[in-house]
């Protein structure tokens, strides 16, 4: 299974001016360490709570069809998921037959829609399946996450880089934003 980002989000879901006025950072002159710090903890955040904050497009892909993907589906790697691109399957030459028309997103996972025949995936063939995954634009992603964003940047800040463990508050946000996956 491997997850790989086509488009990436517009920008981030933490703002400079935000995050310097949480740091309590008057001046310009550590704006570029501030920018780094934002990546790096969303990259972090996103990480550990398997969501994309800011609206992105991925592509899913498997050397193999899921288990479970007739019934409760495959699990798509990041969400919240907002909308199915496409799926294809595509063969040792790389040659994609698209059938999209077959499946459906219903909770976060790819699955088969009801009376559909799952397609043969050829050797050395694999499953792509390209989506849309996350709240929004910047200002649509939620306080909480927001609030583990800014979190997350102080800490690395205060430290010069950022710990093995999430801190406990943000251990905190993410615990209780991570759905049980059945």
């Amino acid at each position: 299974m491997t997850l790989t980002v086509i488009t990436p989000p517009d920008g981030e879901a933490l703002s400079l001016d935000a995050a310097k006025d949480y740091l309590r950072i008057g001046t310009d002159g550590e704006d570029a360490l501030v920018t780094a710090l934002i990546a790096a903890a969303r990259a972090r955040l996103e990480a550990a709570s398997g969501l994309a904050l800011v609206t992105r497009v991925l592509k899913q892909s498997w050397e193999g069809w899921p288990g479970d993907v007739t019934r409760r589906g495959a699990w798509l790697g990041a969400g919240p998921v907002t909308g199915l691109v496409s799926v294809a399957v595509v063969d040792a030459a790389e040659a994609a037959e698209l059938v999209t028309g077959r499946f459906r997103v219903r909770a976060g996972r790819l699955v088969l829609r009801p009376w559909m025949a799952l397609p043969v995936v050829p050797e050395g063939g694999r499953i792509e399946a390209v989506f849309e995954a996350g709240y929004g634009a910047a200002g649509d992603v939620p306080e909480d996450l927001v609030l583990a964003l800014k979190l997350l940047v102080l800490e690395a800040y205060r430290r010069g880089s950022a710990g093995s463990d999430l801190p406990d508050e943000v251990d905190a946000i993410v615990s209780a934003r991570r759905g049980v996956k059945l």
